[in-house]
């Protein structure tokens, strides 16, 4: 599936309780990047995005993947937006 998208797992047994598909690839995220997340849910959309990438992406490799998705699949900034109203449901 392409894109950038959230996912919450089943709370049990699970280190990483998140995970952000890239593409179809995913990167485990954990409960503290997410509480990060939700306190810039409200921030604009381009400055979600670079802080989402900043916080997310461990490496250049991913951070250029991330950045290469959104530009692929539409309007970063509209994704943006999508990805802030799932970060603040997580």
């Amino acid at each position: 599936m392409d894109g950038v998208r959230f996912e919450r797992l089943p709370s049990k047994g699970h280190h990483y309780p998140v995970l952000l598909h890239v593409g179809s690839s995913y990167v485990p995220v954990t409960e503290a990047i997410v509480s990060e997340l939700k306190a810039c849910a409200l921030l604009p959309g381009e400055r979600f995005l670079e802080i989402l990438i900043d916080k997310v992406g461990y490496s250049e490799y991913l951070k250029e993947r991330i950045r290469a998705e959104l530009k692929k699949t539409g309007d970063p900034v509209t994704q943006a937006t999508v990805l802030q109203g799932v970060i603040r449901d997580l």
